[in-house]
């Protein structure tokens, strides 16, 4: 959903969407991982029809915007759950995602702190995106001052929504996402789920190539 940033002005102006908006739909599926992307898994053989299709999950997003001199303040709440693959078992799960945030934006590589050349082929952009006049003083409390974030460059004319709810999800995904705290992974012989119970290496006996010298006896 785009918004041109002449739209923007000093008031505040809320946006809300649900999961039935096609493009709040979109964006988040677009970050799920799917089980076809592990090596060996055949799930992408199947045909169409016999897929497993995931259902449709509940999704609330809110933006707050408003323009504080160049810079535009964006603001807000989401709620959602992202398709996520375990790193330890491998197993699909749903990671809820309920939480509030707070990014700028703004057409000037200076302030962006972008690196580029300016007329006199002079590099240009050197305050490392940090905000020098904009202030969110209506931010609650425990959440981060506008003065510690970054600034985003934008380059069009609009502020694509879909992408700003995308890029909050991302950054909210752990490194090694965990199906639960406790998950016991997979075996490392034959990579059975040891979430579902105990594989049947322990039982095979295996035999050692020196086996045969526990029966040598040293003369001492």
């Amino acid at each position: 959903m785009k918004i041109y940033l002449k739209e923007i002005q000093e008031n505040d102006s809320e946006i809300e969407a649900t999961e039935a908006d096609a493009w709040v739909r979109d964006s988040i599926a677009a970050l799920d991982e799917c089980p076809s992307v592990i090596l060996g898994n055949t799930e992408s053989l199947r045909p169409a029809s016999l897929k497993a299709e995931t259902p449709p999950r509940p999704t609330s997003v809110r933006f707050n915007m408003r323009r504080v001199d160049d810079v535009i303040m964006v603001s807000g709440d989401m709620e959602t759950t992202v398709q996520l693959l375990c790193s330890r078992c491998a197993a699909p799960f749903l990671m809820p995602f309920n939480q509030h945030f707070t990014a700028m934006y703004c057409k000037d590589k200076e302030m962006a702190g972008i690196a580029y050349l300016d007329k006199n082929s002079n590099p240009r952009g050197q305050n490392k995106g940090h905000a020098r006049h904009a202030h969110d003083f209506n931010a609650p409390q425990g959440i981060e001052a506008a003065e510690d974030l970054e600034i985003n460059y934008i380059a069009e004319e609009y502020l694509d929504l879909a992408l700003v709810l995308t890029e909050q999800v991302t950054v909210r995904i752990p490194f090694q996402p965990l199906c639960k705290e406790d998950c016991k992974g997979v075996c490392a012989t034959c990579g059975a789920d040891l979430n579902v119970g105990r594989c049947a290496c322990a039982k095979i006996r295996t035999t050692s190539p020196f086996a045969g010298l526990k029966n040598i006896k040293l003369n001492s």
